[in-house]
């Protein structure tokens, strides 16, 4: 077996391996809502959720409510302009500001990963983070170990399978 480098500097990596940890949920995620029939990227969750439980907002709202600097939001937002989840216009007081709301294809998708996919994986992500013992440290290596057994993929199934909200 390889020796985790980042892991050996301990506190000095915390960033790199909460990063590291965030990026492979948010891959078993995207994989199982792909499996779920959703085709938007799981990385625009965030937005797509922000604009059904807040209405239309400006970029730069986007960008503070989701803590998240405003190019990498405006980034995504173009991507799912693209994909047709969001529409933006320029609104009448500043001409340069734009508004995002959602189109009806987001507001459809919206709408039902509310009502049967987010459950799912906050219930997923909820056992997975559950009973880790020890020091932050501790449990953020228990965490990485336990995301490279594949759990992560397991929880969700069974999560969906109890909820029903396999496709």
């Amino acid at each position: 077996m390889v020796e985790d480098f980042v892991a050996s500097f301990g506190h000095t990596a915390l960033g790199t391996r909460l990063k590291r940890s965030g990026m492979a949920m948010q891959a078993v995620a995207q994989k199982w809502l792909q499996a779920q029939g959703c085709e938007l990227p799981s990385a625009q969750m965030p937005v797509l959720a922000a604009l059904h439980f807040h209405g239309a907002q400006s970029t730069g709202e986007l960008a503070q409510m989701l803590v998240i600097a405003q190019p990498g939001v405006s980034r995504m937002i173009d991507q799912m302009e693209k994909g047709g989840w969001v529409v933006s216009s320029a609104t009448d007081a500043d001409r340069r500001v734009r508004r995002i709301a959602l189109s009806d294809n987001g507001k459809a998708l919206a709408a039902r990963a509310a009502q049967q996919l987010w459950p799912v994986i906050d219930a997923a992500v909820a056992e997975l983070c559950a009973d880790l013992d020890g020091s932050f440290i501790d449990q953020i290596a228990a965490l990485e170990a336990r995301l490279s057994t594949g759990v992560m993929q397991d929880l969700l199934n069974e999560k969906a399978d109890e909820r029903g909200a396999t496709q």
